[in-house]
């Protein structure tokens, strides 16, 4: 038996999924190049600093959970679900942008790059389609790491 037109569809992945998945990471990798707890704390302020500009983030909730065990720090309303995906690839660029600015010239120059090399192949291809291309964010700060040098 022969399908013709049959082309592999990957999983329905939530707006809500994608966000907590992409923060955990940002949080992840900014906690090895500084600390956890200011990790957190500068994710919540920036967080905080879109909120006027992205309203759906007032859904997102994070915890510093260095002293509570069993406990997800990022939680993510199903609210933001219902949000346009290419919003939500919006406010995530600019969440990953505003981290990497505040990670200082050295620590920031391969947060980018090993974002985009831990995230799994199904969470890489639906930032894409939101218009989120972490390759081409790196890019962008190199040629301003380069334009700042100059």
């Amino acid at each position: 038996m022969k399908i013709i037109g049959w082309v592999e569809k990957l999983p329905e992945i939530e707006n809500s999924e994608i966000v907590r998945y992409v923060l955990q990471k940002v949080i992840d990798i900014s906690s090895r190049k500084t600390t956890q707890g200011h990790a957190v704390t500068t994710m919540n302020n920036s967080l905080k600093k879109l909120e006027e500009k992205y309203n759906f983030l007032k859904h997102v909730e994070i915890k510093d959970t260095r002293y509570i065990e069993m406990l997800d720090p990022i939680s993510v309303m199903s609210d933001i679900d219902n949000v346009q995906i290419n919003d939500v690839g919006k406010a995530l660029y600019d969440i990953i942008k505003t981290i990497n600015s505040s990670l200082g010239k050295n620590a920031g120059y391969f947060f980018i790059k090993e974002l985009k090399n831990t995230i799994d192949e199904d969470v890489y291809t639906v930032l894409e389609e939101m218009g989120l291309d972490l390759g081409i964010m790196q890019l962008e700060s190199e040629v301003e790491e380069m334009t700042r040098k100059l």
